[in-house]
């Protein structure tokens, strides 16, 4: 028991003696009612949801957002090279992963494999993973569940305090170092955060990655006041593009391929030159909450640069891709106490999102021009009882997309036995209706169960319907179908939680059935000829997928100072579909010790065999063993740690990487991190 929980008891034991002392005498003593209250911690519902612990998120600083949650039972990585990075739930990523940051739906060019979120991992105090179909309460694009990165509570009291992170690593040679400062003055809670990032060129077990260096800064800045919260952040990052992706001809990329390795030599830098990407991401919010109403505001703005090597003669340094995307949102939900045990949830979401082509590349862009406008109703009602727990939501949203731009007219050939380019516009409307189901039975003080049935859907994305062009960079050539339908998903997840005081078990069996599953198809037969090179053609279709899969996490404590982790996953598609993440089991064995401990883990992912042959550039990779250490002291305010990860050097693939065609993962890493807190 803490100390704060200790001095009220004391205080309350104290004036029942001194009653005592004075009843003894024969005094009268009359005492007036004692009314106590307690508040519960607000919980997300009947979803199943994951979060990572103080421990983790100490160890993943650094990371990128997908990095850190990559250590929870059932999230893994789409990579495109080191780099670049982003969240998969449950075999689902990009449009189908909702992340709310700070409470704000993140919207930015997400579309892109290989577009990573414009998102500091340094400001989560809690990174939560629910992992139903969150349709009903977060919205469109929750099919495969929602990420939560959510800050510190503002101060309320207290001086000024803050914390202070610095990392080095040994492979590419990064750095980086973050920053918060918080106070409470004059009735107003605030604080100020921000963090950079350095890296050059990462190594394999046995060579170096031309152009991979990273450069990223950030900082963000928040203030309340009694009902209101204003929130603002900047986020700038600077991504080299591997050299040996972009290719110059069909032979080239044929021979490449084969050999499953760059041709090239190259030695350590810190330079990033094209292909490179530029992205900034700004984030503006301003909420007014009370307890029963809450209505925010958020303004987003998303400018994304890709620079090629032109063909061209001179220094023509102009961007190959020019995005700038402006999403502006406005949230309502009103709480409503039926009674004690009935409560509910009402609102509203609108969205306005603007897309334009900055002019002047010289390049015909690859995703349009465009406007939509969003708009969604809902309703959440839940009933909580001693041993259980139900919700049901239903949800209406409508969405309008207007878009211009440019595509080829592959119905027939021109004079040169090419095709035509020609300007287009298009207009679609979207709607749907979303509901969930859900509940939780609480069999004993130890174990849960809970069950939730969720039904989400999606709208395509703008790529999806009009790409015609290079996806610079993915290093790929994309064709998008105007005639996409919306995805509807229906996922049931069951869960069932043991916790004590040295066991803790977490299960999760879930069946997914995506209607119209839109995925980007390789078509290994054929190549695209550009003046910029030669690349692998993608092409948008769709399909009914169904999933079906198992998440799996455990610890168990022994010998006092020793705890054993497991973690598993495992998923199935019906038929053959690209980027569905391997079999893959984690395990390690820690040692604590006062405030010390020395941790080591293994990591197995499997082959993925669920592959058809001749449908991709290269067939999966073989599977493969990581091993990783961990040690770590704390003395005071301040904990240090050192890790080390890929032990043993091993030079291996991993199929959910992009350019595992062309290049290794990444070797032996050692990695110092320091944290003080004052």
């Amino acid at each position: 028991m803490s100390i704060s929980k200790q001095l009220p008891l004391f205080c309350l034991l104290t004036y029942a003696v001194s009653v005592q002392a004075q009843v003894g005498r024969g005094d009268t003593i009359r005492l007036r009612d004692v009314e106590v209250r307690g508040k519960t911690p607000v919980k997300t519902g009947t979803a199943t949801a994951m979060s990572l612990s103080n421990e983790q998120l100490e160890q993943t600083r650094g990371a990128s957002l997908a990095g850190a949650l990559s250590v929870l039972p059932g999230i893994s990585i789409l990579k495109t090279g080191h780099s670049i990075e982003k969240p998969v739930i449950n075999g689902m990523h990009s449009n189908r992963v909702l992340i709310l940051n700070n409470g704000v739906r993140q919207e930015g060019q997400q579309w892109g494999t290989e577009h990573a979120p414009e998102v500091d991992a340094y400001v989560a105090k809690e990174l939560v993973v629910i992992k139903g179909a969150e349709g009903v309460r977060y919205g469109a694009d929750a099919l495969g569940g929602v990420i939560l990165v959510k800050p510190a509570p503002l101060p309320e009291q207290g001086k000024l305090n803050g914390e202070v992170y610095l990392n080095g690593a040994t492979n590419g040679r990064s750095g980086n170092a973050a920053i918060m400062l918080q106070g409470y003055l004059r009735g107003v809670g605030w604080r100020t955060q921000g963090s950079f990032k350095k890296a050059g060129n990462i190594s394999t077990a046995d060579y170096y990655l031309g152009n991979t260096g990273v450069n990223e800064s950030n900082f963000s800045g928040a203030l309340k006041y009694r009902s209101f919260d204003l929130y603002y952040s900047h986020f700038s990052t600077e991504l080299g593009i591997l050299h040996s992706a972009h290719i110059g001809t069909v032979e080239d990329i044929a021979a490449r391929i084969a050999h499953g390795r760059p041709f090239e030599e190259y030695g350590f830098t810190y330079d990033i030159t094209p292909p490179r990407q530029q992205v900034t991401h700004d984030l503006a919010k301003l909420t007014w909450k009370t307890d029963q109403l809450e209505i925010q505001y958020a303004f987003q703005r998303n400018h994304r640069q890709e620079f090629d090597l032109r063909r061209s003669a001179g220094n023509d340094t102009r961007a190959m891709m020019d995005l700038v995307l402006s999403t502006q949102t406005i949230d309502a939900a009103y709480h409503i106490r039926h009674s004690n045990y009935l409560k509910g949830t009402w609102g509203i979401n609108g969205m306005l999102q603007v897309n334009n082509n900055t002019p002047g590349t010289g390049t015909t862009p690859l995703i349009p021009n465009f406007d939509s406008y969003t708009l969604g109703v809902y309703a959440v009602e839940r009933l909580v009882k001693e041993r259980y727990e139900l919700e049901a939501g239903i949800r209406y949203d409508f969405k309008y997309f207007d878009a211009a731009g440019y595509r080829y007219d592959y119905t027939k050939f021109n004079d040169n036995g090419g095709f035509d380019l020609n300007l287009f516009t298009d207009t679609r409307q979207f709607h749907n209706v979303s509901g969930a189901l859900g509940a939780v039975i609480h069999l004993n003080n130890k174990l849960e169960l809970r069950s939730n049935i969720g039904l989400a859907w999606r709208a395509p994305g703008a790529n999806e319907l009009y790409s015609d062009g290079l996806h610079h960079g993915a290093a790929i050539y994309e064709i998008g179908n105007p005639d996409m339908k919306s995805e509807q998903g229906y996922k049931w997840v069951n869960s069932l939680s043991y916790s004590s005081n040295k066991l803790q078990l977490h299960l999760d069996v879930y069946a997914h059935y995506i209607r119209n599953y839109i995925y980007a198809q390789p078509t290994p037969d054929t190549v695209r000829r550009t003046v910029r090179g030669t690349f692998p053609i993608f092409i948008y279709q769709q399909t009914d997928a169904a999933f079906a899969g198992i998440d799996f996490g455990g610890s168990y404590r022994f010998l006092p100072a020793f705890m054993y982790t497991a973690n598993a996953a495992m998923i199935r598609s019906r038929e053959y579909l690209p980027y569905i993440p391997a079999d893959r089991f984690d395990h390690g064995l820690q040692w604590d010790y006062k405030q010390c401990y020395i941790k080591f883990e293994h990591r197995y992912v499997a082959r993925q065999k669920r592959y058809k042959a001749n449908t991709d550039y290269a067939p999966p990779p073989p599977a493969y063993h990581l091993f990783a250490a961990t040690a770590s002291v704390k003395y005071k305010s301040v904990a240090i740690s050192l890790s080390v990860d890929n032990l043993t050097n091993g030079l291996y693939k991993d199929y959910m990487d992009r350019f595992r065609y062309y290049a290794h993962e990444m070797g032996r890493n050692f990695t110092l991190r320091i944290h003080y807190t004052f």
